[in-house]
């Protein structure tokens, strides 16, 4: 069937409401209208009680009504009313005559329609006793959608049944909420066949008597007319706009009146009336009760706006039956791509956004849901099924998001437990809220790189007992991290006493050669501090900038975050390289050149260290320029060195010596000036070769 998967009595609550609100909000006009109701209102009652005619009125009146309905070119009568039991006399008026004078006027008219009634039942074998002949049954070709048989509830006594031109079963049967929303077109009456419903029964007898009807894969056929139905074989009723007597989809007019019209055309054709016969040419009359005694107010989607008459819910479905304005639904291929794409598009959404994208993005996909729903409904009265798309849709958002909640909360737990004891903790806050921060996996990026190293720690380890030196060492390598933190660096690793540390990753540092700088003068400071004054000890410090790989480096299952490359390695050999000038941090030529402005420092050598061929200069980090410590001395003494640099590199040994020896007036244990003095001092005795340039091969690592 069409509109497959979808039955008024499974649509969920909030398809449903979409669909009320839809046929309620996006009207559509009739675009066909032949139909016109005559209404038992209240003013009829009211009329005829004031004349002395109560309800049940007398057949005549609808026998002079119908005569007036066939003499104005009426197409079809069709009555919602139920003539079950004969007429009863009256004064002067006899039951019997009464019935007999409206049955020949139907048998002349040869288009009244009347009404039956049954009811579903469980068991069709006790329904022999009610097969009826006058009611037409129709053999309809295909599988039917149901199965359930029904049972005569009452009929049109048989004089009516016999001169009716089509019985129809006025049965409408509302859903779990009490609106009506769909009906059977045709039941199954047991032991008689399909019957139709009132409204299908005078649409046939709007076609031949050789029509053919089927049932198929996608609802009912009539001759070369698709009738879309539901999974349930219901068909669902297309609402036009506001019902009931005021202003509505089709005319009322007043029983009473066409009564009074009919009486006054009789006595005088040329008369004016109420109700002009015109009103009825070529129209489908249907006649039916209003007033609310009379127990015919029907709950429909379209109640809110006005009362539905159940005349007036038989009008609509026979209107859409006769002008085709049926509700469709696109072919449920299209609903299982739909389904597909949001299944898995939503998902991906959410997995390449971030959560405030996401959302939006999200109320973008139900707007166009709703607005895609509402369009096809309003022009084209296409039936989306937007609460099941809906739902699908915010499910599939509500799961994806949950699911990317809690991976990313565990993959912030893993940053955390990775890097917390590695970074400040506004670093790793930042991580775990910029996890694209973070490349798992090396890649290269220029760096800074410090190692430090604690000199006459072994003298340390050898006066403490094991406790005390264990919780020696876990102050020191505490202070050495709290500086590296401070300065916004990332710890690789400690080897014993031993600090690896870098700047530039995981977040990205413009002046990390500036930050590393510092920590080492701070680190310097701090050691100073900690250290007992009766022990010769003091850290080293070793930096270097350049590429180098950076990343989750190691095994499947082990693995750490750390830096590899040639200046890694040359970084280690500057820690160690202080050992021969007796200084405490000593930098590559890259890191001077970042940080010359920053900080002051003097030229230490031209390097070749172990395992290099290449020289790289190096220089001594002294002081930071803004300190607040007084520099003057030192800047003196730096000048002085920088001179006897200049003697030593033109080889004027006796010259280099003085002045080195002049900057113990201002240090008195400078490390580099001895060690030059000592090189100049076996450079006189042995001379370099003429194609010196100063470079000095570090045997040690």
């Amino acid at each position: 069937m069409s509109l497959v998967g979808f039955s008024t009595h499974t649509f969920d609550a909030l398809d449903q409401l979409i669909l009320d609100y839809k046929f309620r909000y996006l009207q559509q006009e009739d675009p066909n209208n032949k139909i016109v109701l005559v209404s038992i209102d209240e003013k009829s009652l009211s009329y005829f009680n004031k004349n002395g005619m109560y309800w049940p009125w007398p057949r005549e009146f609808y026998q002079v009504a119908t005569e007036y309905f066939t003499n104005s070119g009426a197409q079809l009568t069709v009555f919602d009313i139920l003539f079950d039991t004969p007429d009863f006399n009256r004064n002067n008026i006899s039951g019997s005559a009464s019935d007999r004078r409206f049955a020949n006027t139907l048998a002349n008219a040869q288009n009244g329609i009347l009404a039956f009634k049954s009811t579903p039942s469980a068991d069709s074998i006790t329904s022999a006793l009610h097969e009826y002949p006058n009611i037409k049954s129709y053999s309809i070709a295909g599988q039917p959608p149901y199965r359930q048989p029904h049972l005569l509830n009452s009929r049109p006594i048989t004089p009516f049944g016999q001169a009716a031109k089509a019985l129809g079963n006025t049965v409408l049967q509302p859903d779990s909420d009490g609106l009506i929303r769909s009906v059977h077109l045709f039941d199954s009456l047991a032991h008689k066949g399909s019957v139709p419903t009132l409204s299908m029964a005078a649409y046939l007898a709007t076609k031949s008597d050789s029509v053919e009807i089927k049932w198929t894969d996608d609802g009912l056929r009539v001759d070369n007319i698709e009738i879309p139905l539901l999974e349930n074989g219901d068909y669902l009723i297309n609402w036009y706009k506001k019902g009931g007597v005021q202003n509505g989809t089709f005319p009322y007019y007043s029983f009473h009146a066409v009564v009074q019209s009919a009486i006054q055309k009789k006595r005088n054709p040329q008369a004016d009336v109420p109700v002009p016969p015109e009103v009825f040419e070529g129209k489908i009359v249907l006649v039916g009760a209003s007033a609310a005694g009379l127990g015919d107010i029907k709950s429909t989607p379209m109640s809110s706006l006005e009362a539905f008459p159940g005349m007036e819910i038989q009008a609509t479905i026979l209107n859409n039956l006769i002008g085709q304005n049926f509700v469709t639904q696109w072919p449920t291929i299209v609903k299982i791509i739909i389904l597909l794409l949001l299944s898995l598009g939503i998902p991906f959404l959410i997995a390449y956004s971030r959560p405030l994208n996401g959302a939006i993005s999200m109320v973008g996909i139900l707007s166009i849901i709703l607005g895609a729903g509402i369009a096809f409904f309003a022009y084209e009265r296409i039936w989306l099924s937007t609460g099941m798309y809906i739902v699908v849709s915010v499910l599939t958002y509500s799961g994806g998001a949950a699911y990317k909640y809690f991976a990313e909360e565990k993959r912030k737990q893993e940053i955390k437990s990775a890097f917390g004891q590695y970074v400040q903790p506004e670093f790793v806050k930042q991580l775990m809220d910029q996890p694209e921060l973070l490349t798992l996996g090396g890649h290269e990026k220029r760096l800074t790189v410090l190692f430090s190293d604690l000199a006459g720690f072994t003298t340390i380890s050898e006066s403490k007992p094991p406790k005390e030196l264990v919780k020696f060492l876990n102050e020191y390598l505490g202070a050495m991290t709290n500086i590296i933190f401070d300065n916004a660096g990332t710890v690789d690793k400690y080897i014993g006493d031993a600090v690896m540390a870098f700047w530039g990753a995981p977040i990205a540092q413009d002046n990390h050669a500036e930050l590393a700088c510092r920590s080492a003068l701070q680190m310097i400071e701090k050691v100073d501090q900690l250290t007992p004054q009766d022990t010769p000890t003091h850290a080293r410090f070793g930096i270097a900038t350049g590429n180098m790989i950076v990343g989750n480096i190691g095994s499947f299952n082990r693995f750490n975050y750390t830096v590899l490359g040639d200046n890694v390695n040359l970084a280690a050999r500057l820690e160690a390289a202080n050992k021969t000038f007796n200084t405490k941090a000593m930098i590559a030529e890259p890191t001077y050149q970042q940080i010359k402005d920053q900080f002051l420092c003097r030229q230490l050598d031209l390097l070749v260290v172990k395992g290099k061929t290449e020289p790289v200069k190096v220089y001594e980090l002294m002081a930071e320029k803004t300190s607040e410590n007084d520099l003057t001395s030192l800047k003196e003494a730096t000048e002085i060195y920088n001179r006897a640099m200049e003697y030593y590199l033109n080889r004027q040994w006796n010259q280099a010596i003085k002045h080195f020896s002049d900057v113990f007036d201002i240090l008195p244990e400078d490390g580099p000036s001895q060690t030059y003095i000592e090189r100049c001092e076996e450079f006189k005795n042995t001379p370099p070769p003429d194609d010196w340039n100063g470079v000095f091969h570090l045997k040690t690592k």
